[in-house]
């Protein structure tokens, strides 16, 4: 299979569904990223250039060790839009992984760029199969299964289906840490340590699995994309 996960900003796969793309991966399916905005406003020192550089750079890093191909869709923070270019470049970076399954934010999520990236990765579904939608990259005939991640701190989000990330953890948070420059950004959020959060997260999440550690998820149900819960790893 291929799995793609659509991430708003530089590090949001890395924290919500790493663990799934390292089980995946360990089962040798193809794994893609690809990632709505240039996470150009997490940064207290550089400039908007200078951050988008330096994230674009950590982003691959951790890629590496995820073992995935990625890709920069490259909108401003806070400047993701519901517009024919930003629906064409999500089509494209959809079609080009061809993917079984799609991970991505609950569209519920209130951070306004995790929001609109799930809104637009559910809202062009539809699309994929169509010669005549303004795209460049070619139809796909797959259904992709959906499943969306969790929100920081699992606010407002109930899961439905679990992901045991117990034997991944430590290569989680060894992904995570390639980004560098978010580790003292996110002191601005209350949270100056991430492996700590991710142990407590993924531990919270495992205490309801009833397992060590786990990734929790919601699927979309739309006639033609019901969930196919086997594609979980």
């Amino acid at each position: 299979m291929n799995v793609l996960a659509i991430g708003a900003h530089p590090d949001d796969v890395e924290i919500a569904c790493s663990g799934t793309l390292l089980r995946y991966a360990s089962q040798g399916h193809g794994i893609f990223i690809a990632l709505s905005t240039s996470g150009n406003q997490g940064s207290a020192t550089l400039n908007r250039e200078e951050t988008a550089r330096t994230r674009e750079a950590e982003a691959r890093k951790s890629a590496e060790i995820l073992g995935a191909q990625i890709h920069f869709m490259g909108y401003d923070d806070e400047g993701l839009f519901d517009a024919p270019e930003t629906r064409r470049s999500f089509i494209n970076c959809i079609r080009r992984a061809n993917p079984d399954v799609i991970l991505t934010h609950w569209p519920e999520d209130k951070s306004t760029d995790h929001g609109m990236t799930g809104k637009l990765t559910t809202q062009v579904l539809l699309s994929l199969q169509s010669a005549n939608i303004p795209a460049d990259e070619p139809p796909i005939s797959k259904l992709p299964s959906v499943f969306y991640f969790d929100t920081g701190c699992g606010v407002d989000f109930c899961p439905e289906f679990y992901v045991d990330i117990t034997e991944v953890i430590d290569r989680k948070k060894k992904a995570y840490a390639c980004h560098e420059s978010q580790l003292g950004w996110m002191k601005v959020y209350g949270i100056d340590d991430f492996g700590g959060y991710i142990d407590i997260f993924s531990g919270f999440r495992g205490l309801q699995a009833g397992t060590r550690y786990a990734e929790g998820f919601r699927s979309l149900r739309l006639w033609s994309y019901m969930p196919d819960m086997r594609k979980l790893p």
